[in-house]
């Protein structure tokens, strides 16, 4: 499933290499026909823009957007447990279930980082990877809600992740997650000191972890 490894690289830190093959990305989701109507149009919508974009204003958007703050960080289980002991018991499993489909984790990366996840669902079953998806996508339409009221184009992505997903969600029950989230930081000053307390007590890995480069995917068993 092709269209789930273009969605994958469109969410990772943006590259020149990626700018400029946006056309062929688009032609591969596009053949595919997994995605259709108003989310392809969206999304279609959005590459174009992204790939007309500035490289160094692309990635001072994406990091402006995933990389300050909890409020879109693409690591889902920190939205699901937060710092909780059944984080680390989440990420084991699902870290097993990537090494089953021979799908290896690189060092320092976590499992549940969405463009991750779309990996995995690329290279699984159609029925094993929708219904992880379909379980994810209540968290994946919140922090796309979130990045529409930012009016962010990346909504779109995660508006066409869901429509993949084929789960039926209640739109009044995203928005009204979406309201109760954590609020983002707005500045480096606010997000060293949101972190600097959990991380001496905890040890536990947080959404720093979403820097740019830091999360290579390393696939064993062939390409795209």
């Amino acid at each position: 499933m092709r269209s789930f490894r273009v969605l994958s690289h469109l969410l990772t830190y943006p590259e020149a290499d990626m700018l400029a093959h946006m056309s062929e990305l688009k032609t591969a989701i596009r053949e595919e026909g997994l995605l259709k109507g108003k989310a392809l149009k969206n999304l279609v919508r959005f590459m174009d823009e992204l790939a007309a974009t500035d490289l160094m204003e692309a990635q001072e958007t994406y990091v402006e957007l995933f990389d300050r703050g909890r409020a879109h960080c693409l690591h889902l289980f920190e939205h699901v447990h937060g710092e909780s002991r059944f984080r680390g018991q989440a990420m084991i499993e699902l870290a097993d279930r990537y090494a089953q489909k021979g799908l290896a984790i690189g060092t320092g990366e976590l499992p549940d980082y969405l463009p991750l996840m779309l990996e995995f669902i690329s290279i699984s079953g159609a029925e094993e990877g929708l219904v992880l998806l379909a379980q994810a996508a209540p968290v994946i339409a919140t922090i796309g809600e979130k990045l529409k009221r930012q009016k962010s184009g990346y909504a779109s992505v995660l508006e066409a992740i869901v429509a993949l997903s084929g789960a039926n969600l209640n739109k009044a029950e995203i928005q009204k997650a979406a309201d109760a989230a954590l609020p983002d930081i707005k500045s480096l000053d606010e997000l060293d000191a949101e972190w600097k307390e959990p991380e001496a007590f905890t040890g536990a890995p947080d959404c720093g972890t979403c820097a740019p480069g830091e999360t290579p995917i390393h696939q064993t068993n062939g390409g795209m």
